[in-house]
């Protein structure tokens, strides 16, 4: 059988990188949708004396007001910013390289970084260990959701898995819930995602050219064809 993709992005993500996912291995690949995080927006915060935002996720966009000047992490959520009219300043392609573009030219102050529940990098206690004034607001929750019974019945089969992981979180979550039978082949969005892998949890970790899904598309064949040569190991003789 044909290797399986297995999506556990939030919705509505998951549902756009199936259909791009499929753009890129064809039509007929099998694919299981399981998020493993559910966003609740929260309410919005007054930005107060803030002089400029920091958005790391797309998913904190909604809480932004406009005519701030804005900072933002990943190309998708710079263009969005820039759709709905933000003053975009600089896209980073991820909170470290931020992080580094704040040394020398830092934003506005006090400036207020919107996020989840959950971050992996604190960027307002960064930018106030180098010396900046910084606020943080939470603006959505991240519930954490179980494998679906579909997963789990994918898992426990053996036919290859491709298992694409877009944060540290997501894979914690996932192998801490999973106990896969089936063969993974895990795609990471970035080396602290692949770091989350368990030793011998899975066939291969490959790390995708940069963090975002566009990179983790552009990856998805090189992990096809590791999962179709899996594949063939396990295959009868």
């Amino acid at each position: 059988m044909a290797p399986s993709l297995l999506i556990t992005r939030p919705s509505p993500d998951d549902v756009e990188f199936a259909r791009d996912a499929r753009h890129v291995l064809g039509a007929e690949v099998p694919v299981v949708r399981a998020p493993l995080i559910e966003i609740e927006p929260l309410a919005i915060p007054d930005p107060g004396d803030a002089m400029s935002l920091i958005l790391t996720s797309k998913h904190a966009l909604f809480a932004a007001p406009l005519g701030l000047p804005l900072w933002v992490v990943g190309p998708k959520l710079g263009a969005l910013a820039r759709a709905a009219g933000h003053d975009l300043r600089h896209v980073a392609p991820d909170a470290a390289h931020l992080l580094d573009h704040f040394k020398h030219a830092p934003p506005p102050t006090p400036a207020l970084h919107l996020h989840g529940n959950h971050m992996a990098c604190d960027v307002a206690a960064a930018l106030r260990a180098m010396g900046h004034a910084a606020l943080d607001h939470a603006v959505y929750h991240q519930h954490q959701r179980p494998l679906t019974a579909e997963a789990r019945t994918l898992l426990e089969g053996e036919t290859a898995v491709i298992l694409p992981l877009f944060s540290p979180r997501t894979c914690h979550i996932f192998f801490q819930d999973a106990a896969a039978r089936a063969p993974l082949v895990v795609l990471a969005l970035s080396n602290a995602v692949a770091a989350r892998v368990p030793r011998g949890a899975a066939r291969a970790v490959i790390v995708a050219d940069r963090p975002d899904a566009e990179a983790m598309l552009m990856a998805l064949p090189a992990a096809w064809e590791i999962a179709k040569r899996v594949e063939g190991e396990n295959s009868p003789q």
